[in-house]
């Protein structure tokens, strides 16, 4: 549930509510909004993909984090909760001790519920683009074996592959050497995800 319009909320007073709070809340213009509670698949898809960037951090100069850990984007002062995050070539930085909220994320991971598809693909993609650190998008579906993956070219550029088939794999471009995530690692357990038939 969205705050009031007429009851603006400033970024150091989101900050503050969200650390008292028992829920997780994205913000956004002066918003606060609460965040649902993810289906089974999604939080399958999401441990499925954790659990690989994990086990191959230790060779790849990277570090993830999981969906409890906030970003926060400058440009348009939102911060949102990734369902993945990982950070590579360089350490985390937080904005503040806390280590709650990461300011330079290389690679975002977000599983698409139909509620927040088009956000994530459109308005929430846009803010992530004006962080510098940013250079790769990850979305995956949760109802149908596809996956659309984003790359960073150049500021302004970025490449979009769409795989549709468990018997694809992506390759990750973040860190020391590309990761090959398979399909079928990404939707292991996941139940009555089904291939795109084109």
């Amino acid at each position: 549930m969205a705050t009031a319009p007429n009851n603006f909320i400033t970024p150091e007073e989101y900050v503050r509510l969200e650390r008292a709070s028992e829920g997780k809340h994205e913000y956004a213009s002066g918003q606060i909004f609460a965040m649902a509670g993810a289906s089974l698949n999604h939080r399958v898809i999401t441990d499925n993909v954790r659990f690989f960037l994990r086990v191959k951090e230790a060779s790849s100069g990277c570090r993830s984090d999981n969906s409890d850990t906030r970003i926060f984007i400058p440009a348009t002062k939102k911060y949102t909760y990734p369902d993945v995050v990982m950070t590579c070539g360089e350490e985390r930085r937080f904005q503040d001790d806390s280590r709650e909220t990461l300011l330079n994320p290389t690679l975002i991971v977000e599983v698409l519920s139909p509620s927040t598809a088009d956000y994530d693909r459109g308005g929430k993609f846009n803010s992530y683009t004006t962080i510098p650190s940013f250079s790769e998008y990850l979305l995956i579906s949760q109802d149908e074996v596809l996956v659309e993956h984003r790359v960073r070219l150049a500021p302004q550029d970025w490449r979009t592959r769409f795989f549709s088939s468990l018997e694809n794999s992506v390759t990750l471009e973040s860190g020391e050497g590309a990761f090959v995530l398979p399909l079928s690692v990404i939707y292991q357990d996941v139940t009555q995800a089904r291939s795109v038939v084109s």
